[in-house]
């Protein structure tokens, strides 16, 4: 199965809105990061002193940004992907509101807590709607052999945005001005802001209708035709467990900023910095992920994208094991780790979905983009676990409950195919 074996369903305007697609991507990266899971899970526990309800809201965003996109697998019968994407994402950015309200406008903790889950709770759900109809979109206005150009390009000017973000949130964290929670608050009301922004320039994005001919079927029987695809394919059953496998790193990676602070004695405003040395990952990795990209040899990101995270995870088994502070000989090793998990998790994007548009054809692209995202869903539990285990158990533990199942998929990745003819 080819992703481009209809050059007809392209849209002709593709390097006007392959620009206007990357300045979202750069508003939106560098938006997202000023909630960064390490970000919320510290304002939680400074908040609550609960690491379970920090892998909660993990949990809770996890879940909610991935089962709509099981909902949109029937996108592909939409002579339209635009105004789809447009409508959630609209709905979705709005609700950030809700954590700058109750920032700024509500006393009681406990009720600010409550905004914030309210928050980031309804973004990713609506957000989730917009995966699927903006990955169609991206396949009909952008040529295959600019996709990764695309990718990458969108990843390291995100990555550039989200340094600023970093140094941003240090020095709000750090502000005397602005206390506990209001400086959370802020952040969020900045995210806000660039969405919006962002948002300008998706609304002016241009697009034909798709002349492929699809048989229109309802969601359910769609659903129902998913264990079939699966069923038939071995490269799609490898790539799930495979995905599935890799899914394990957000056991132990969204408590990484907790770890610094908590076990490493790393000062609050440190933070801001590890952030930004996970987005210098990103950009300094958005280059070999464009290139490989666009030569379609996605199983290479993958799997080094895979080694990357494994490598940043033994540096932190590592940190856990010989060291309790800050130390000289610590601070390189520590900031590799936030370097390597930002260039892996960016590879891991990128990866499975350009190896899902290669492989699969027009009618079924959607349905498997929705199906192999939704599978995240049984994999949201595992923030909660990795909360629960550093409530009683060393953060030793915690890592290798990442590191074992990374290394199996890493033997496992190995195996799949390079290229489809």
């Amino acid at each position: 199965m080819n992703a481009d074996d209809a050059d007809t369903s392209r849209d002709t305007y593709w390097r006007r809105n392959m620009l206007l697609l990357t300045l979202d991507s750069m508003f939106f990266m560098t938006a997202i990061s000023l909630s960064d899971v390490s970000i919320l899970s510290i304002f939680i526990v400074k908040a609550t002193g609960s690491t379970f309800l920090a892998g909660l809201l993990q949990m809770v965003r996890v879940t909610g940004f991935f089962f709509p996109q099981l909902l949109s697998i029937n996108i592909g019968s939409e002579p339209y992907k635009k105004r789809v994407f447009i409508k959630w994402t609209t709905i979705g950015r709005c609700c950030l509101s809700f954590a700058v309200f109750g920032a700024f406008f509500v006393e009681e903790i406990a009720f600010v807590v409550l905004t914030f889950f309210i928050a980031f709770s309804l973004f990713p759900l609506f957000d989730g709607f917009t995966v699927v109809p903006w990955l169609e979109f991206v396949v009909k206005s952008i040529p295959q052999k600019k996709r990764g150009s695309f990718f990458g390009l969108s990843q390291g000017l995100g990555a550039i945005g989200m340094i600023v973000s970093g140094y941003l949130v240090t020095q709000i964290l750090n502000e005397s001005t602005w206390r506990f929670p209001q400086n959370y608050g802020l952040l969020v009301f900045i995210e806000l802001l660039l969405m919006m922004v962002g948002l300008v320039f998706l609304i002016s994005l241009q697009e034909t209708a798709d002349k492929l001919a699809v048989v229109r079927v309802s969601l359910l029987d769609r659903l129902k035709g998913i264990p079939r695809i699966i069923q038939n394919s071995v490269i799609v059953r490898k790539l799930i467990f495979i995905q599935v496998l890799y899914s394990c790193y957000s056991i132990s990676t969204p408590f990484y900023s907790l770890f610094a602070i908590s076990h490493l004695r790393a000062p609050d405003e440190l933070v801001g910095y590890f952030l930004m040395y996970q987005m210098v990952g990103r950009l300094v990795a958005s280059y070999p992920w464009a290139r490989l990209g666009n030569k379609g040899l996605n199983k290479w990101i993958l799997q080094l994208s895979g080694i990357m995270l494994l490598i940043s995870l033994l540096l932190a088994l590592v940190l856990g094991t010989s060291f309790n502070d800050i130390q000289g000989s610590t601070a390189p090793m520590l900031f590799g780790m936030f370097f390597l998990y930002g260039a892996g998790v960016s590879g891991i994007f990128l990866g499975f979905n350009t190896y899902v548009m290669e492989l699969a054809d027009h009618n079924t692209r959607p349905i498997l983009l929705g199906t192999m995202n939704a599978l995240n869903i049984v994999t949201s539990i595992l923030p909660v676990l990795g909360g629960i285990i550093i409530e009683s158990l060393p953060y030793e533990l915690l890592f290798l409950t990442s590191i074992i199942p990374i290394s199996c998929s890493l033997v496992l990745t190995h195996k799949l195919p390079q290229r489809f003819e």
